[in-house]
């Protein structure tokens, strides 16, 4: 019976990513009536997508790219691979799409360690099917390439064996060269390493790390006062609003501005203690439209597209999450860890006016609705067998 069981599921896992791929080139055959979609040649090209390009034409030529371009050398690489088999940009969206299905392939059998079958499949469902994720795919943007990196390292960590330790090395590496939103990946890996050494009783391992992460504290802060001053992270928060690039008065915050020599860490510390009211009330509009995605320039249509689905994933993902409360897995660990220090990075900067630094984590909160369908199904089904 389980091996039927196996067998139907993979049927119906197949038939899901045909559906998908199906799905995908009626993106491409509608594309004309998709607002801000231009299809050229079976790609689009966003805002950044000139200075990737140039950046792997660079790269291509052995030459390094410079300023701005090489936070996102990670991309810009994938790029030059193309630019050397002198091959269309067509291509870079075909691999994408490809990167896709395979990081579909993982959450599928990490909702399934944590659930079942059915779990893996409807997290699957969720993830090829949720639009805002699956346009990205056509664009030459770093959006599909992080989304699957970080989804690629989540799985060697909760499948962890030591010969995939350079597999995951590589995986960690690559993902903080992609876009600076990478750099978040190494206070989750402490953190969760730290969180599992504990609740696992591997005492000799958590103090290495305690000592490690001691003696990084001064790089650490060195590096982050670079990014945040090449970032000029304080003008930002006072300039650019609660929304990136919505200019509306109801998205500005009245802060109490002092002339901030630095845009460093303790500049920014003592900028938050000068506008503590404004910044916990910033904070929760921010976290607010961080998860939900809705938007105030969004269509109605757009905004009940959202609602609908948040409807859906978001009280399955609360329940997955309660269920998983038992797990010691590292790669749950990362997980918590990684949605947390996001939560952080935008809520103490700004969010995107597209939405599109929630859907970095936006797989794991599918996942846990996943897990948390299996769990609310097998509960009405042992009801149903009781009666």
């Amino acid at each position: 019976m389980s091996k039927l069981k196996k067998l139907i599921f993979d049927h119906l896992l197949l038939f899901t990513i045909i559906f998908y791929l199906i799905f995908i080139f009626g993106i491409f055959f509608f594309s004309e009536h998709i607002n801000s979609a231009n299809f050229n040649n079976g790609y689009i090209l966003g805002g950044d997508s000139s200075r990737y390009i140039k950046g792997a034409i660079k790269l291509k030529n052995f030459e390094f790219p410079s300023g701005k371009a090489s936070s996102y050398l990670g991309y810009i690489f994938f790029l030059s691979i193309f630019q050397y088999f002198n091959l269309s940009l067509t291509f870079v969206v075909i691999s994408q799409i490809f990167l896709t299905i395979l990081s579909a392939l993982c959450i599928y059998k990490i909702s399934q360690k944590f659930s079942s079958n059915i779990g893996g499949l409807f997290a699957v469902i969720l993830y090829l099917f949720y639009f805002p994720i699956q346009i990205r795919n056509f664009y030459i943007l770093t959006e599909t390439l992080f989304i699957c990196s970080i989804i690629f390292t989540t799985y060697f960590l909760i499948f962890f064996k030591k010969k995939y330790l350079i597999i995951l090395m590589f995986l960690i590496f690559f993902t903080i060269l992609i876009r600076p939103h990478g750099l978040l990946i190494i206070p989750a890996i402490f953190s969760s390493i730290l969180i599992w050494c504990f609740l696992n009783n591997k005492t000799n391992i958590f103090y290495i790390f305690i000592l490690i992460l001691i003696v990084s504290i001064y790089p650490t802060f060195s590096i982050l006062n670079i990014y945040l001053e090449n970032m000029k992270i304080i003008e930002n928060i006072i300039n650019m609003g609660i929304i990136y690039g919505y200019d509306h008065k109801d998205n500005f915050v009245n802060y109490n501005v002092q002339n901030y020599q630095k845009n460093d860490f303790l500049s920014l510390l003592h900028f938050f203690n000068n506008n503590i009211e404004n910044f916990i009330t910033a904070f929760f509009k921010k976290l607010y439209l961080f998860f939900f995605r809705v938007r105030p320039y969004y269509s109605e249509a757009h905004n009940l597209y959202i609602i609908l689905f948040n409807f859906i994933c978001y009280p399955l993902a609360i329940f997955g999450l309660i269920k998983l409360n038992s797990e010691k897995n590292l790669g749950i660990y990362f997980i918590y860890s990684l949605i947390v220090f996001f939560i952080i990075g935008i809520c103490m900067s700004f969010v995107d006016w597209s939405g599109r630094f929630s859907l970095y984590i936006l797989p794991f909160i599918l996942l846990f609705s996943g897990i948390g369908f299996d769990k609310l199904f097998k509960k009405v089904i042992i009801k149903i067998d009781n009666k």
